[in-house]
């Protein structure tokens, strides 16, 4: 009776398994697919922007960037694909499935500093940039999360391959398109009140025509949208209105959002060893899509990338966090312990987001005006890069430690059964 009862959950378990299995392979296929075309009409785009003459270079050269991060992206969606639907049919799994690994971590940090330089020294050439920066642009923006990676999942190998490319997955499609639609409407609400803040003003009226029909251009050019933002954000009500939203409002909706794979594989989680890999991956796919997204100029790319490099760390840090927590409150109902995980997240990446806009904007303003009159903005803002390079540090400290401690507990479990 007892082995009837438990041949019925095996096959129970089995046929759960395969039907999630099937909707991942199809899911991930076609998000694959999507992908890769709006890469191939980015570059399409770039490509004839750049043979025309007297054409905007550095806008086909943001073009062309962007389309090489959206084709690696397709890229990585097929080995999940590959699992996916391998698992359905019952097929062992390809090999070359199984070499697709990091490279060692000495190799990593020996390869990044030179793959900035030969960028940097490539941008300076028009035709070098336009044939080889895209592949150093993909290998600066990946070699920085590669890295956090490995300090992050080194020695836990526990987590089925299937599930990481999964969650992997899901970090870099389906978190981040559900957290654009979620702040796109916690923005609405802000955006009404600066609406009516500035229909006062005929001349901030006029303004934000010209704003509006720059937005609708295809692809608007950068420095434009700058030239006409910047009338507003020296004003102290604009400034701390979006450094609420994006220090608050964006680090709520992110660290709740961000762990979606975590989320997904409810139930079938081994505990905290299973919400922290899973956590780190999708912080790493999401950490490289936004990445990704924040094109950049061939003028402008070696303090573009640099830039972005401490962001796959905090990514990381607070989903792996997060998720960790989660698989701790569903298995051993430690529902403090998420509570504070996920405040510490939004914390960490709130004061992340706080110091980047506040270094930002002070780049674009030498004047002691509006905003920056308010006591100690203007020398937080200068102090703000050190502080952003701490936060760093002490979110790959803060991984570091966990990996550790993960893999102690996980060695006593194992050393019980």
């Amino acid at each position: 009776m007892n082995t009837s009862k438990e041949d019925s959950i095996s096959r129970r378990s089995s046929d759960q398994s395969q039907t999630y299995s099937l909707w991942q392979g199809f899911a991930t296929s076609l998000a694959a697919f999507l992908v890769a075309n709006i890469a191939l009409g980015l570059f399409l785009y770039s490509l004839l922007e750049f043979l025309t003459p007297n054409a905007d270079r550095d806008n086909s050269f943001s073009l062309l960037l962007l389309a090489s991060g959206f084709f690696t992206v397709a890229f990585l969606l097929i080995p999940p694909a590959i699992l996916a639907f391998w698992r359905v049919i019952g097929q062992p799994i390809p090999a070359w499935i199984y070499r697709l690994r990091l490279p060692p971590l000495s190799v990593l940090l020996i390869l990044y500093p030179l793959v900035l330089l030969l960028g940097n020294w490539v941008s300076g050439h028009l035709m070098s940039a336009f044939l080889f920066l895209p592949f150093l642009h993909i290998m600066a923006i990946g070699i920085p999360i590669a890295v956090i990676l490995k300090i992050s999942l080194g020695g836990l190998n526990a987590t089925s391959l299937q599930r990481k490319w999964g969650v992997f997955s899901v970090g870099l499609t389906l978190s981040p398109l559900t957290i654009f639609v979620l702040e796109l409407f916690a923005f609405v609400f802000p955006l009404l009140l600066l609406t009516i803040w500035i229909s006062r003003d005929p001349e901030r009226v006029e303004q934000l025509r010209q704003l509006s029909e720059t937005l609708r251009q295809p692809f608007a050019d950068p420095n434009e949208l700058v030239r006409l933002l910047q009338p507003y954000l020296i004003e102290p009500a604009v400034v701390l209105t979006f450094l609420f939203f994006a220090a608050l409002v964006v680090p709520l909706i992110e660290e709740a959002i961000k762990p979606l794979g975590v989320w997904m594989i409810y139930g079938r989680t081994k505990g905290e060893l299973d919400g922290f890999v899973s956590g780190a991956l999708c912080g790493g796919g999401y950490a490289l899509l936004e990445s990704f997204m924040l094109g950049s100029t061939n003028t402008e790319w070696l303090v573009a990338v640099i830039g972005r490099s401490g962001t796959g760390a905090i990514h990381v840090f607070t989903t792996a966090l997060v998720g960790a927590a989660l698989t701790g409150a569903w298995q051993s109902r430690r529902y403090l312990r998420l509570l504070i995980a996920y405040g510490v997240s939004v914390f960490f990446h709130g004061i992340w987001n706080g110091f980047a806009i506040l270094a930002a904007l002070r780049g674009l303003y030498e004047t002691e005006q509006g905003f920056w009159s308010l006591p100690f903005v203007a020398n937080l803002a200068l102090t703000a890069p050190l502080f952003i390079v701490i936060l760093a540090c002490l979110a790959i400290l803060g991984l570091w430690i966990f990996n550790r401690r993960i893999q102690k507990d996980w060695s006593t479990i194992v050393s019980t059964e």
